[in-house]
């Protein structure tokens, strides 16, 4: 009996923790398990006949909300070309309407519900063995033309029973992204969150999670995300697994969903001392609302949550990722605007902006007429409104996304963007990126696609429109962020340089300088000028970068690339006296 195990990830460097999963625990000598996974970027024409070709005896799927839906397209069309394969899909898409799904879609066979390692392998004994499925739990089944609903499973009590993937599957996840959970579970209750209907926190032993990460480190995964929905939930476990994973050296990067609200002060002194560039935490405000984060049962105090970041930020060695959540109850657009702000005003290095999705078996789907709550009938059931937030409102705020993952999150116009927020609009940075979204819907903008370079000039274009005054300084600034985080030799459209005519005979002679050389460029000055003149750029510019502030004339700036990354590495402020010196 071959049995294949897929799913379709959102990108193709995510992997499948549920596959690996489930690929350990069932593997018994009577079948044979496989894995394929796909990603939903891949046309399902070729994800039906990669199927087919492996032509299994049961196909298991591993449902979500950005998955299910070609998913069961995939199925119905191989059933018809494979009706004799058994069709079981599980997932937490398929687990609250299991019932509904099977009735309506008669090409699925099976269903299994909540955590499938357990019941999926004891499915698979009763397929083999030809006995009767009512003694199953935690399963859904087709029986002719009746659809029946097992009891429910127990959660799986020791964690450590599920046997550890990592060891047979490196060269899968070699350049993917490595997804792991130490625990399952939640300390949290929020009501738009899945874990929220499993009560308490399980845990893998420390013993068996030093040993997977040890493996994992050491055949030099890049990156590691965790996917403990509050890491920290004990601060203790967290510190010792924090510190078992630097002390493996490597260069292994690590992600983690933390409650920033919950660190000690002994905790971040010692978050103080992790080395720059291997930890990211995404911390989940949603709200600064108090009413609205009682409405979800999610405590937080936004004093203390701030302060910690603060702390965090410090440090300058933590990437910080904040998430707030459009939607939620009592949060208007006045409200909305104010969380928004003071997330902005922590200045963390991405902002993430989502919209709540009321999902099948969360609470808040369950009351959701309590605050009139409209979404989408179909994956992914995001807001489309509620007592507080129309559509229209919805609309500003996606509009503000898009923007805000363009320019903000991108990190390619830090500068620019600081002025026109603190200068322009005196720190009300929801009004700013409301005000520019509007900018992008009156030129329709946001129906076509953009080049990076191009999102430079529209800036500059809107400055230039709404706030002439202030363009002058914009255009020099947008063209020191465009230099700085892009290797070009021309700088975007509408943008005025003020280089001279003779700019590349100057920077040969800098090139050729070997005083300068050695004194600024020492990594770079045995090589020749024709090889070091693809690693920089001179561009005079209005703009003092070491002061912060306009200059009284363009001044000659050199930026210095690296190759790899193809951003500046090194910004030299060139003394005009070099630049005299004939070669």
């Amino acid at each position: 009996m071959e049995i294949l195990l897929s799913t379709l990830n959102a990108k193709f460097i995510h992997s499948s923790l549920a596959l690996a999963y489930l690929k350990e625990f069932c593997a018994d000598e009577r079948w044979i398990l496989n894995i394929k996974e796909f990603s939903i970027n891949e046309k399902s024409d070729d994800i039906l006949a990669s199927i087919f070709l492996s032509r299994p005896d049961i196909l298991c799927f591993s449902c979500y909300i950005w998955n299910i839906k070609p998913i069961l397209e995939i199925c119905r069309d191989y059933k018809k070309i494979a009706p004799r394969t058994v069709i079981i899909l599980g997932g937490p898409e398929v687990s609250y309407d299991a019932a509904t799904i099977l009735e309506s879609h008669e090409f699925l066979d099976y269903i299994v519900r909540g955590e499938g390692e357990v019941t999926l392998k004891e499915l698979l004994h009763t397929i083999y063995m030809k006995q009767a499925l009512d003694q199953v739990r935690g399963i859904s089944y087709r029986q002719g033309i009746n659809c029946f609903d097992n009891p429910d499973r127990d959660l799986i009590s020791d964690l450590d029973c599920i046997p550890s993937p990592y060891k047979g599957l490196l060269d899968a996840y070699r350049n993917r992204i490595v997804y792991y959970e130490t625990s399952r579970g939640c300390p949290y209750n929020c009501t738009y969150c899945l874990s929220s209907t499993i009560k308490g926190v399980r845990f893998f032993s420390l013993e068996r999670v030093k040993d997977d990460l040890r493996c994992l480190i050491k055949q030099g995964i890049k990156e590691i995300k965790f996917v403990d929905r509050t890491f920290n939930c004990h601060e203790g476990r967290a510190r010792e697994i924090m510190e078992f994973v630097l002390d493996q050296g490597g260069k292994t990067k690590f992600h983690f969903e933390i409650g920033a609200e919950r660190l000690s002060s002994d905790f971040m002194a010692f978050l103080k001392q992790v080395p720059p560039g291997r930890f990211d935490f995404e911390i989940g405000v949603q709200s600064t609302n108090p009413e609205s984060l009682k409405a979800v049962n999610r405590n937080s105090k936004w004093k203390v949550l701030s302060q910690n970041i603060k702390t965090l930020q410090a440090g300058e060695n933590i990437h910080i990722h904040i998430d707030l959540i459009a939607g939620l109850p009592y949060e208007d657009l006045e409200s909305f605007a104010s969380s928004f702000n003071n997330v902005y005003g922590l200045n963390p290095e991405v902002i993430q902006l989502g919209f709540l999705k009321l999902l099948k078996g969360s609470d808040i789907r369950k009351h959701c007429a309590e605050h009139n709550y409209l979404f989408q009938t179909d994956p992914p059931y995001q807001v489309l409104g509620n007592r507080y937030l129309g559509y229209a409102d919805l609309l500003i705020l996606k509009n503000i996304e898009d923007l805000l993952d363009r320019y903000y999150n991108s990190d390619n116009v830090p500068k620019s963007l600081h002025f026109i927020v603190n200068r322009i609009f005196s720190g009300n940075a929801f009004a700013f990126w409301q005000n520019f979204a509007e900018f992008w819907l009156k030129r329709e903008l946001f129906s076509c696609a953009h080049k990076r370079e191009a999102e430079y000039s529209i800036l500059l274009n809107y400055i230039q429109t709404d706030y002439p005054a202030q363009s002058k300084i914009l255009n020099e600034l947008l063209k020191y962020d465009f230099l700085c985080h892009h290797q070009s030799h021309n700088i975007p459209e509408g943008i005025i340089s003020h280089n001279p005519d003779d700019v590349n005979e100057r920077l040969y002679i800098l090139l050729k300088n070997q005083a300068f050389l050695e004194k600024y460029l020492y990594e770079i000055s045995s090589k020749t000028p024709r090889e070091n003149r693809r690693k920089v750029h001179l561009e005079y510019i209005d703009y003092d970068p070491f002061a912060g502030s306009p200059s009284i004339e363009p001044l000659p700036l050199l930026f210095v690339y690296d190759p790899v990354v193809k951003k500046a590495s090194k910004l030299i402020k060139v003394p005009e006296s070099y630049l005299n010196i004939r070669a």
